[in-house]
């Protein structure tokens, strides 16, 4: 009985391989091997639109306020002056109240027409106004208005970025007034980079 029973399992194990005998097809394996390219940095696929053909152009001249002295009154908390002319928009400036006043030593008299004022350009900023005067000095003391206060709206769909352009004027130093600034989460003037051209 016992003989009988192992037969009948070892017929059971070996039926599918007669089944598939001959007449079983073997398919093909084809594997290819294709090599990564190389990439060191996160790159944008040419058929997605590129967001920063939409945002406000700045121009293409020296920045002369880019690692220049630059002296403001109070700030809030760790949001000190130095780190709103260093190149980056991921750090802020952000006063403490109005009005705002942020200098800038230009270490020489330069021709200047634009001052462009930044925040970080991440959608996380929600739109915001501020009220921005420009000033212009050559000794540092004695400031004359190159551009009047007006109210200025920041947007990250535009890149988070305003610019303010003037007569071409003589300056050594740019002052820039803050007085107002829309969002509620702040009782300051705020700005990631400020650019002088």
């Amino acid at each position: 009985m016992k003989r009988i029973f192992c037969l009948i399992c070892a017929a059971v194990l070996l039926l599918p391989c007669l089944a598939l005998g001959e007449s079983a097809e073997e398919i093909e394996t084809i594997v290819t091997i294709v090599s990564a390219p190389e990439q060191t940095k996160a790159e944008r696929p040419p058929c997605f639109p590129d967001p920063t053909d939409n945002f406000i152009p700045l121009p293409e001249t020296e920045n002369y306020a880019l690692n220049k002295p630059v002296k403001a009154g109070a700030h809030t908390d760790v949001y000190v002056e130095k780190i709103v002319n260093d190149g980056k928009t991921d750090t802020y400036w952000e006063s403490k109240g109005f009005p705002a006043e942020i200098t800038f030593d230009l270490q020489g008299v330069y021709s200047v027409s634009t001052v462009a004022v930044c925040l970080n350009p991440s959608a996380i900023w929600e739109p915001r106004i501020q009220e921005i005067a420009v000033q212009v000095s050559q000794d540092g003391e004695t400031f004359t208005e190159a551009a009047a206060p007006d109210k200025y709206q920041f947007d990250a769909a535009t890149g988070n970025r305003i610019r303010i352009d003037f007569d071409t004027v003589e300056a050594a130093f740019v002052k820039l007034i803050f007085t107002m600034n829309s969002s509620s989460r702040t009782g300051g003037a705020q700005a990631a980079e400020i650019c002088i051209y």
